[in-house]
C-alpha cells in the first residue's frame, strides 16, 4: 500500500480550488416543487456569490443549479410565495395555449406553440412521442436568434425536453437565467401543467421534472424576505 504525503503548498492549492468552485454546480433531489424551492434558495443564499448584473442590479447567484423533482404534483405551492392559485392557473394556461392576452413582447407559450409564427413545437413533441416513445427528439426551444440577438427582453427559459423512460414522461427544462426567489414556484407550476398536457396527449403518465438553472439567482429587492423565509425552514 502506498502512502502519499501532501506538502502544505499542494494542500493549499486544493483548498483554494475547492472553495473557489463552491458557487458552481450542485444537484438537488427534491420530493416536490415546494421542497425544491426552499432547498434551492438555501443553496443560493449560503453558497452563491453577490454580483452586479448588466442592468446594475445586485443579485446573489449560484451557477449551474440542477434540481430533480420526484413528484411535481404534491405540495406544489410553497406557503411563502405571493402567487395565489388563480394567478398560477392563468400563468399555466398561457404557457400551454400560447395566448398573449396582455400583449407582452413575447410569452413562453407563444414561443412554444407558435415559434417564429410558424411552428407549434408542443404539437411536434406530442407527434414525436406518439411515433416512438424512445425518441430523443421531443425538444422545444424558445430562443429565436434572428429576434433575440437584437432586443433586450429575451427568454429566460430556453429549452423544454421531453423523454419517456420506464413508462413515465419526464421533462427537463434549461433556464439561462432564473429568478429563483420570485419566479421558480410559478415556473414549475406551469411546467407541471405543460408536462401533464403532453402526457395526456401521448397516453403516458407524467414523471419527474428536472430544472437546470445556469444562473440561479435572488434579486436584492428579495433578500430581506428570503432571509426571513430561510430562518423558518
Amino acid at each position: 500500500m502506498s502512502i502519499y504525503i501532501l506538502h502544505n503548498k499542494n494542500l493549499s492549492y486544493i483548498q483554494e480550488n475547492f472553495y473557489e468552485k463552491k458557487s458552481i454546480g450542485r444537484i438537488i433531489k427534491a420530493s416536490s416543487i415546494s421542497d425544491a424551492w426552499y432547498r434551492g434558495l438555501n443553496v443560493i443564499w449560503n453558497h452563491g456569490e453577490t454580483i452586479t448584473d448588466e442592468r446594475g442590479t445586485q443579485i446573489k447567484e449560484f451557477i449551474n443549479l440542477m434540481i430533480v423533482i420526484d413528484d411535481p404534483y404534491t405540495n406544489q405551492i410553497p406557503e411563502d410565495i405571493s402567487w395565489n392559485t388563480e394567478r398560477l392557473e392563468e400563468y399555466a394556461k398561457q404557457l400551454i395555449s400560447g395566448e398573449n392576452v396582455q400583449d407582452f413582447e413575447y410569452t413562453y407559450g407563444q414561443r412554444l406553440r407558435n415559434w417564429n409564427s410558424e411552428i407549434d413545437q408542443i404539437a411536434y413533441v406530442i407527434e414525436k412521442i406518439n411515433d416512438n416513445q424512445n425518441t430523443r427528439r421531443a425538444t422545444a426551444v424558445t430562443w429565436i436568434p434572428s429576434i433575440d440577438t437584437k432586443v433586450d427582453e429575451v427568454p429566460c427559459m430556453i429549452v423544454d425536453d421531453f423523454k419517456v423512460r420506464n413508462n413515465r414522461l419526464n421533462l427537463t427544462t434549461l433556464f439561462r437565467s432564473h429568478d429563483f426567489g420570485g419566479a421558480y414556484p410559478a415556473n414549475l407550476y406551469g411546467l407541471s401543467k405543460l408536462l401533464e398536457y403532453v402526457a395526456e396527449n401521448t397516453g403516458v403518465k407524467p414523471g419527474k421534472i428536472t430544472t437546470i438553472s445556469v444562473s440561479a439567482h435572488i434579486y436584492d429587492h428579495d433578500w430581506e424576505k428570503i432571509e426571513e423565509i430561510l430562518k423558518g425552514v
